[in-house]
């Protein structure tokens, strides 16, 4: 799913960060379709954007993330949390001449200051600037309302939204992708998070259970990235994919130097 190639090493120093543990509760997937050249202006080399029926895709995933701790440990010594990322389809060629695809992060927020000051005290693996917001989610039947008021500091993410649960039966009208089958290779089976510093492409690989996912109806949704802010005019809101529970676990840290760095 996720091999080690030749020139690939491990960061020993993170894995008892990186071997963590947690369970998604109520995550979405808002799927948007982006204009090549825009999306390529966010992503630092050697990353590109990976074209999925002729459009780059950027997915935006909240969900509630339960009892977060080191493998071994019980869940009551796990954090709760919410978080809400921004994930760029993306794909880069690696010095044995092989594309690797995966997921780049173009911003993230959390509610949890304390998982937002260790991520972002993680030097040794910049996958983004971890951003602190006022995140809610709350359901009352098969309506599923959330709200990211991110802080003065992190401007640019306002996320509000009402979703009707109940499952489409097939991809709303409008839609590039003519089943869920046919989105589920290049959306959601996507397990290793790219990360780039220092001449190196970080690579940091998730485990997990089937991601049983359906479409679902947006009763109102504005996006403020997507909308009115860094991809503004360039992204069209495609389907929204919505899944009751997934549990996760982390991988080791590896990473690869990238082409011809020094």
């Amino acid at each position: 799913m996720s091999p080690t190639t030749p020139g690939m090493e491990e960061c020993p120093s993170l894995t008892w960060l990186t071997q963590v543990r947690t369970v998604w509760v109520e995550a979405l997937s808002l799927n948007y379709a982006v204009r090549t050249e825009a999306l390529a202006r966010l992503l630092p080399a050697p990353l590109e954007p990976e074209l999925h029926e002729g459009s780059a895709w950027v997915q935006v995933l909240m969900s509630s993330l339960r009892e977060m701790r080191p493998q071994g440990l019980l869940g009551l010594a796990g954090f709760n949390f919410y978080q809400v990322s921004y994930r760029a389809a993306v794909r880069y060629r690696n010095t044995e001449g092989h594309w690797r695809r995966g997921g780049y992060f173009v911003r993230s927020e959390t509610n949890d200051a304390l998982m937002r000051r260790i991520g972002n005290a993680l030097t040794e693996f910049k996958f983004h600037e971890f951003g602190g917001a006022d995140i809610v989610m709350a359901r009352e039947a098969d309506a599923l309302t959330f709200a990211v008021d991110p802080l003065p500091s992190f401007p640019g993410g306002r996320l509000v939204g009402v979703l009707n649960t109940r499952p489409l039966p097939g991809p709303p009208a409008g839609s590039v992708w003519k089943s869920l089958e046919a989105l589920h290779e290049p959306l959601i089976e996507c397990y290793d998070a790219f990360g780039v510093s220092d001449g190196y492409v970080y690579v940091l690989t998730i485990d997990r259970e089937p991601w049983n996912a359906r479409f679902v109806q947006p009763v109102d949704l504005y996006c403020e990235y997507m909308q009115d802010g860094a991809l503004a005019g360039q992204a069209r809101l495609d389907s929204v994919l919505h899944l009751r529970e997934c549990p996760y676990r982390w991988r080791p840290l590896r990473r690869e130097r990238i082409p011809g760095a020094p």
